[in-house]
């Protein structure tokens, strides 16, 4: 008799159809998509168990933002952020004692671009370029490619865990081409800007579409630079500043004769967008 009743109860429950009007089916679609978003990797958290750190805070800007790393807005509106600078002690040769110890980095966005400004103390401008001597001032910053909590190892990333590395080297001319020797009456760097990827040592490998530009100046004993791409793009090799992010930064002293994995690195600090 239980079974019976069971069956029947089944079988009219198999019976109803539900229909979802065209407004039903739009609201049912938003949900699913508000859903979705608010269960996206959030990477804030790795302040928390102190596996990132510290926070950049990215300000927000209406108007457009300064290509001019000593425009008097770097100074007015991001909160500078200082950060100490480690020894590279992971992969030979090893970099125990790097030249640079800190860099200061801020950074701001408005409702279509991201920029980034690092500085840092260098008594020397390094950026003449010839093949034998490639010691030259360098800076770069590095991202996951995508948010996850599983974090691409800080060398450079790993197989499967890309990462993208924005690269400034003191040396290029126009359009980025190398072996164009610097004006040293120039304020403005000969410079050369790259957008790389890699999946662990030795794997640098440039894009083809390059989204990323910057400006060098050496003023003061001091270097200004100014990375600035989109908040997004349709590149799948490009990180996206939907939210916050992973960012990491390495400083090459050229006088120190620092070059490849001679450098002064941070880990994974975060930079967070609202």
């Amino acid at each position: 008799m239980a079974l019976n009743t069971l069956s029947k109860s089944i079988n009219s429950i198999s019976m109803i159809h539900i229909t979802i009007r065209p407004f039903g089916l739009k609201m049912l679609v938003l949900l699913c998509a508000l859903f979705i978003s608010s269960c996206s990797t959030n990477v804030e958290s790795c302040l928390q168990d102190e596996s990132c750190g510290p926070a950049i805070t990215v300000a927000n800007h209406d108007g457009n933002l300064p290509d001019d790393p000593y425009d008097p807005f770097w100074d007015e509106g991001p909160v500078p952020v200082k950060v100490e600078l480690g020894p590279q002690m992971i992969t030979n040769p090893k970099w125990p004692n790097p030249s640079t110890k800190y860099v200061t980095l801020r950074a701001v966005k408005n409702k279509s671009d991201l920029a980034v400004m690092l500085e840092w103390d260098d008594l020397t401008r390094d950026s003449n370029f010839d093949h034998s001597a490639l010691y030259v001032d360098r800076a770069a910053l590095m991202f996951p490619v995508t948010n996850s909590k599983e974090v691409p190892l800080i060398t450079m990333g790993e197989p499967e865990k890309p990462v993208n590395i924005w690269q400034w080297k003191s040396i290029g001319g126009e359009r980025g081409q190398p072996g164009v020797r610097d004006n040293p009456n120039s304020p403005l760097v000969s410079q050369t800007i790259e957008d790389l990827n890699a999946e662990g040592f030795s794997t640098l490998t440039a894009q083809i579409q390059q989204n990323v530009h910057g400006v060098a100046i050496w003023k003061n004993n001091k270097w200004r630079l100014v990375f600035n791409r989109s908040l997004t793009n349709s590149n799948s090799n490009d990180v996206q500043f939907k939210q916050s992010v992973l960012i990491a930064t390495a400083i090459w002293n050229g006088s120190n004769r620092e070059l490849n994995g001679q450098k002064g690195i941070a880990g994974w600090l975060l930079l967070k967008l609202d």
